[in-house]
């Protein structure tokens, strides 16, 4: 078994878009007429998202973020967790920060006066599939100065998502932190975070598994967009020869987990009564990366993302709102 385990430093370190989520139920031909692909992000303007709002009903707001929203889960299991993200000294910005002082969250961010808080209008359809339209706002201005020291130097384990790549200066920053916190002995992983995402910064993300990654997260769109196949035994020998461990999630067919030349399946939890697919896969990335830094076999830690996943999506919204830690315990699956 490849030892991901971190006994010291602790810290389980985030890094990502800083956004507060903003839902809306439409229906799919609405959908349709906002001209949005289902399941998709796209990067929009503020004013673009103020004419959107105008055509649907927000009924929720929640801090958001894809990397943020596993420091939440995995700060929720009671692990020690630190976040490197940017918001905006204005009401959003509160709502994002304050949720992370409710958790411990070990955040110093140095507030934006010049953009807002970034955000994202999920669009959420009858089957619970979400497409998010991002306005990223104050977060794209994360840069090398936003660095803490005195987190980088407690972290274990640092992970990011791709989409901080759609930003220059956050670039910079997650290269500077991936390479002190491998220095010191701990591990880097890098979720996909988007097909589209995948396509606009391919090469870059192709050099990367070479230089700065050791664990990396997909779903089966990402990583085919990345190597061109979804099949595991296409995988398998790519993730082997990048030297990675890899987690693939396939939606209701469960998750894949690569540990050398090994692809293993590990089956979904049946949910019949899903809510909301939002989170499902930044959830999967918390109980998994948390199983992985407590010692735990990848095999076994891709159980505790599929479990942590499968609370997420009977509830609204992208952060756990029921007790996971309870389940994984009960489980015999301790952090």
């Amino acid at each position: 078994m490849t030892d991901f385990a971190s006994t010291k430093p602790s810290l389980i370190t985030g890094m990502g878009a800083a956004l507060v989520d903003l839902f809306a139920d439409v229906t799919d031909a609405e959908l349709d007429a906002l001209n949005s692909p289902k399941a998709s992000m796209s990067l929009i303007e503020p004013e673009q998202s103020k004419a959107m709002k105008k055509s649907v009903t927000v009924h929720t707001r929640q801090p958001g973020g894809s990397a943020a929203n596993s420091v939440a889960g995995i700060a929720s299991l009671g692990l020690a967790t630190g976040f490197i993200g940017k918001v905006s000294d204005d009401a959003l910005g509160e709502v994002f920060c304050g949720a992370f002082e409710t958790l411990n969250v070990a955040f110093s961010s140095r507030p934006q006066t010049s953009l807002p808080t970034g955000h994202c209008l999920v669009l959420v359809t009858p089957d619970a599939e979400r497409t998010m339209h991002t306005v990223l706002g104050a977060s794209v201005t994360t840069a090398p100065e936003d660095l803490d020291e005195a987190i980088l130097a407690q972290t274990g384990l640092f992970f990011a998502e791709g989409y901080i790549w759609d930003s220059h200066s956050a670039r910079q920053a997650f290269v500077i932190a991936a390479e002190r916190v491998r220095a010191q002995g701990g591990k880097v992983g890098f979720s996909l975070a988007d097909g589209f995402c995948v396509e606009r910064h391919h090469a870059d993300f192709m050099r990367l598994l070479d230089s700065h990654i050791d664990i990396l997260l997909a779903n089966e769109t990402e990583i085919k967009a990345l190597f061109g196949s979804q099949e595991p035994s296409v995988l398998a020998p790519l993730f082997a020869h990048h030297n990675l461990l890899g987690a693939v999630t396939y939606g209701g067919e469960g998750t894949v987990v690569f540990e050398g030349e090994n692809a293993t399946k590990i089956a979904a939890q049946k949910v019949d009564d899903i809510v909301d697919l939002t989170g499902a896969g930044d959830q999967f990335a918390a109980g998994f990366l948390a199983g992985l830094h407590c010692g735990h076999s990848p095999e076994l830690a891709g159980k505790m993302g599929i479990i942590a996943a499968s609370h997420v999506i009977r509830q609204f919204g992208p952060r756990p709102q029921t007790d996971v830690g309870a389940e994984l315990k009960a489980q015999g699956l301790t952090l």
